[in-house]
């Protein structure tokens, strides 16, 4: 029992401790948008080897990034000049991508997802970069508090079809942790109560993908972890969640 602790720790723990440690690595070299271009090529290879991506679409983000990278400063005004259009665009892909049936579009749906996400969170990490460290390293903790708890507490499942480990006492518990920290930390009434079910939802989200497209893992570049994109899930709406509450705050 002591050793499976110890294992199971060690699982989620150290992809946890390796994601903030290239983060910080990044951050003190002052490499602003290349810390995205680093994982956006992590998650890119994860895409490609678990077939999950196409060449066309390959082609399409591989240039989009480029050009992000070349005129990043450009892209960041254009967004904030049309903020309402391109967040709408953002969250009806998300709904659409839940609704669709057809796996080929899922595929697709996902992709953009991930990478637009990726593009989202380099402006919330230009802009604001205490709270996007602060809301990586609370998502890393709620993800292992909800894992051991649910994990030695057990109890009745939330969604067993589409995360079949995901318990009620888990997810209550990391929930409770992170309302707590969010609120040592200082900040809004909002963003406490709301930032813990971004974690969640993020997890559901991409769970719901994989039960969809009937595979195991994003990827096996993590050992007892789904590849780096299960690293990402609930980071990925967090984030976003956080950029959008400060674009209208």
């Amino acid at each position: 029992m002591r050793e499976n602790l110890v294992n199971n720790f060690k699982q989620r723990f150290i992809p946890g401790f390796l994601l903030i440690f290239f983060l910080f690595f990044f951050y003190t070299l002052d490499l602003n948008q290349y810390i995205f271009l680093f994982f956006f090529s992590i998650i890119f290879y994860e895409l490609i080897k678990n077939e999950l991506n196409t060449y066309l679409i390959s082609f399409f983000l591989l240039l989009f990034f480029l050009i992000i990278l070349i005129n990043y400063s450009f892209i960041y005004n254009l967004f904030f000049d049309f903020k309402f259009f391109i967040l709408f665009i953002y969250l009806f892909i998300i709904f659409i991508s839940v609704l669709i049936k057809s796996n080929f579009f899922k595929i697709i749906f996902l992709n953009i997802f991930i990478f637009s996400s990726l593009v989202f969170s380099s402006f919330l990490y230009v802009d604001n970069k205490i709270s996007f460290f602060t809301i990586i390293c609370l998502a890393s903790l709620n993800d292992i508090i909800a894992y051991f708890s649910g994990t030695y507490i057990k109890g009745p499942k939330i969604a067993p079809y589409v995360s079949p480990n995901k318990t009620w006492s888990g997810t209550l518990i990391s929930y409770f942790f992170s309302f707590l920290l969010l609120f040592y930390f200082n900040f809004s009434l909002i963003v406490i109560i709301l930032m813990p079910i971004c974690y969640f939802l993020g997890d559901i989200y991409f769970s719901f993908f994989k039960r969809k497209l009937k595979i195991k893992d994003y990827g096996n570049m993590l050992k007892g972890h789904g590849g780096f994109i299960d690293r990402f899930d609930s980071i990925f709406f967090s984030l976003n969640f956080y950029l959008i509450y400060s674009l209208f705050s």
